[in-house]
């Protein structure tokens, strides 16, 4: 669902190894006094959306998901984050997205941050693989986030940077309700993306009802998604998505 690559397809692939030694470097370098917490969790969901877009080929069926984090007491953080999608290169069917991240994060008192990188890897298909720097800031409860595209690829602009607000609520009886309204500014041209209808437009309203089933770490939820435009203008349809999560 994504892809750039300016000059040869050698340079995103160079640019993904880099940020694979690089995560890979933070778990060895780390003091042997640093304290630490390293997690996972693996996902089933019934269908994989991205950023509000339901009309597209790799939101088509379940998926797969799951992906592994490091967290630092310095708030320094690096992880992996892996889902099957429902597309792949001309010679696959379906394909994986691998998103590779590191950062730093705190909070003191009500107001949290949160700085760092990703880059997005497809594995068969390099014209959708780029770097995507983002931040977030929260006060009271209530995140504001942007993510910058560094990039040049398949599916989105350089300049593209997609914009959310987001809050939640614990309930009663291990229930939560989550609210993540999504925006986007468009680059107007790109090597892959020619021209763009939209200059800005109103993305997804996400909204998440998650149970964690009594005392396991497992918990199941339910996301309605109200769909907005994509960057051409075209209307997605609302979608509902029923998932299941096991962390470790």
């Amino acid at each position: 669902m994504q892809n750039h690559n300016r000059s040869a397809k050698g340079t995103l692939a160079t640019l993904g190894s880099a940020a694979v030694v690089a995560a890979a470097s933070s778990f060895a370098m780390m003091p042997a006094h640093a304290d630490y917490d390293i997690s996972g969790n693996i996902d089933i969901v019934s269908d994989y959306v991205f950023r509000g877009i339901t009309e597209a080929t790799e939101s088509d069926g379940p998926a797969v998901q799951g992906g592994l984090d490091l967290e630092m007491d310095t708030g320094f953080y690096a992880g992996w984050w892996a889902s099957s999608l429902g597309y792949g290169s001309d010679n696959l069917a379906r394909t994986v997205e691998n998103d590779l991240y590191f950062g730093i994060a705190g909070e003191s008192g009500e107001f949290s941050y949160d700085f760092g990188l990703l880059y997005y890897w497809y594995m068969d298909d390099s014209d959708a693989s780029g770097f995507e720097p983002y931040f977030s800031v929260g006060f009271a409860g209530v995140e504001l986030g942007a993510a910058y595209m560094a990039q040049d690829i398949s599916w989105s602009n350089q300049g593209d940077i997609f914009w959310t607000l987001g809050t939640g609520f614990e309930l009663a009886n291990d229930f939560s309700l989550d609210f993540t309204a999504g925006y986007y500014t468009y680059s107007d041209s790109g090597d892959y993306i020619a021209s763009t209808g939209n200059s800005s437009a109103f993305n997804s309203l996400e909204i998440t009802l998650t149970k964690d089933l009594a005392s396991t770490p497992a918990s199941m939820f339910a996301s309605y998604i109200l769909a907005g435009e994509d960057r051409d203008g075209f209307s997605q349809t609302d979608k509902i998505v029923l998932g299941f999560s096991y962390a470790f």
